[in-house]
């Protein structure tokens, strides 16, 4: 089973060894905008924040194990149209587009550090990293 990555996932997996090894071991799936993401995070954060040339090389590392899908213009313009039905408003429209973009992959199931981002917004199960 394919399995989706979130951005915060793929964060946790900086630091977290056995989520480095999953990753690495079953290959995931995420869409290119969470490299940036994940660029933001590691960069940005006042208390582990690394320096960007530090982050692009973990990221490039992280991204060896990656496949990507991404989510045409179309998609996200039909997306956005069905976005107050599923409750979707402000910055949890990342998180939806994250879910689209895992139901394109063809994904069993979307690894995040908070379920609760996806709730109502997908069909697919989401797992605790």
């Amino acid at each position: 089973m394919k399995t989706y990555w979130d951005s915060s996932a793929l964060v946790e997996a900086v630091v977290n060894p056995s989520l480095l090894h999953r990753l690495q071991s079953e290959r995931g799936t995420t869409r290119p905008h969470a490299l940036a993401e994940i660029f933001a995070a590691l960069t940005g954060n006042p208390y582990t924040r690394i320096a960007p040339d530090q982050a692009a090389a973990i990221i490039g590392s992280l991204s060896r194990s990656l496949d990507f899908t991404e989510i045409t213009a179309p998609e996200i313009l039909q997306a956005l149209k069905t976005a107050q039905q599923k409750g979707v408003r402000g910055g949890r429209v990342h998180d939806y587009l994250h879910a689209v973009a895992a139901e394109k992959s063809g994904a069993g199931n979307i690894l995040t550090l908070d379920q609760n981002d996806f709730t109502g917004i997908t069909r697919l199960p989401v797992e605790q990293a």
